[in-house]
């Protein structure tokens, strides 16, 4: 998964709300992007069933959306303790760990997602 789509995700559901989910503008302007651009990264995110579009056009993430995006942000704090424990300014980190983990293939991200477990239960 590309950073920009992993981030599209955190967007989404930090805007959804119980009572409707995340309007495409509202997602478009916490990324500061297009809303053109987020339409591409909705495609996506539609096709690989992490969201679902309501009646009203909202978007919403879907459990595997919230499973999966919570498997690489769990790899993304691993990373980014690693990162910090190398000496790595801490403002940085964050968003240099969610593109570290976004590059890796699948089973160095669940070896990630396993220390992470395993040193924090």
């Amino acid at each position: 998964m590309h950073h920009s789509q992993l981030e599209y995700l955190i967007a989404v559901q930090k805007l959804q709300r119980e009572d409707r989910g995340a309007k495409g503008y509202e997602v478009a302007g916490y990324l500061n992007v297009s809303p053109a651009y987020t339409v591409k990264l909705n495609v996506y995110a539609e096709s690989q069933g992490y969201i679902l579009r309501d009646r009203a056009r909202t978007i919403r993430l879907t459990p595997l959306g919230e499973q999966v995006m919570e498997e690489y942000l769990m790899a993304a704090r691993s990373m980014g303790k690693f990162l910090c424990s190398c000496g790595a300014d801490e403002g940085d980190v964050k968003g240099d760990a969610v593109r570290c983990v976004c590059a890796l293939t699948g089973s160095t991200r669940q070896a990630l997602v396993k220390a992470h477990t395993a040193q924090n239960g």
